[in-house]
């Protein structure tokens, strides 16, 4: 397949990830579908927010199942998986994994990103799976404190996770010079992480707008960190 965007570090297919995979890497850091749906903040919630509703986005009607065979190739592409998941589906990824799970980190947000359903919930979960087992390039506790991006801002993506928690991730799970793969890529910012750290990066999205947008980003300036 023709790359939609390549520099020297970056490599961009616009596609279904089931169409590109396997791609042989170090390690596989995705956000993909949760097996959930959800919909804009409107109404009296965005203005308890302190915002007016968030139309920035369409609702996500792509989301309401993990497809097995996602698990299969990503395993099939890297010996280390970090796959950003709702608590609800970890049995359910977990057993359409190859790989078994080695870790289980908790992304302590600072606004609550759920309705009282019995409570708010604050968290978002990242399984670590691994052929042979994962050890961290650095230090690090299975609870991170990091801030979202606020619901009601003009984001790149729906479901943007900020540059700090991913460029965390990436330091935690690679060295320099290592290809991060991203089959979920979105708006590109696990790829734009990977960029800054110095790791090489590939990444594969449905929608073209989004590759254009990844595109842009990452053809902008390495900044030092």
């Amino acid at each position: 397949m023709t790359p939609y965007y390549e520099d020297d570090a970056v490599t961009i297919y616009h596609g279904d990830c089931l169409d590109v995979l396997p791609i042989e890497c170090g390690v596989v850091v995705t956000d993909p579908p949760y097996g959930i749906s959800d919909a804009p903040l409107r109404g009296l919630h965005a203005r308890r927010a302190g915002a007016g509703d968030n139309t920035w986005h369409p609702p996500s009607d792509w989301d309401h199942s993990i497809d097995p065979a996602w698990c299969d190739l990503v395993c099939a592409s890297a010996g280390v998986v970090a796959w950003f998941g709702h608590w609800r589906k970890r049995y359910e990824v977990e057993s359409a994994m190859r790989w078994p799970i080695r870790a289980e980190i908790v992304w302590a947000k600072d606004v609550h990103c759920g309705p009282p359903c019995p409570v708010a919930r604050r968290d978002e979960r990242i399984w670590l799976f691994s052929r042979d087992g994962v050890r961290g390039r650095v230090f690090d506790t299975s609870v991170w404190d990091e801030s979202v991006i606020p619901t009601w801002s003009h984001k790149n993506h729906k479901n943007e996770k900020p540059l700090n928690l991913m460029l965390r991730l990436v330091r935690f799970l690679s060295d320099e010079g290592d290809t991060v793969l991203d089959p979920f890529m979105g708006s590109g910012t696990t790829l734009r992480a990977a960029k800054d750290l110095g790791r090489k990066a590939i990444g594969i999205e449905i929608e073209e707008r989004y590759c254009e947008i990844a595109a842009r980003r990452m053809s902008q300036e390495v900044l030092p960190l």
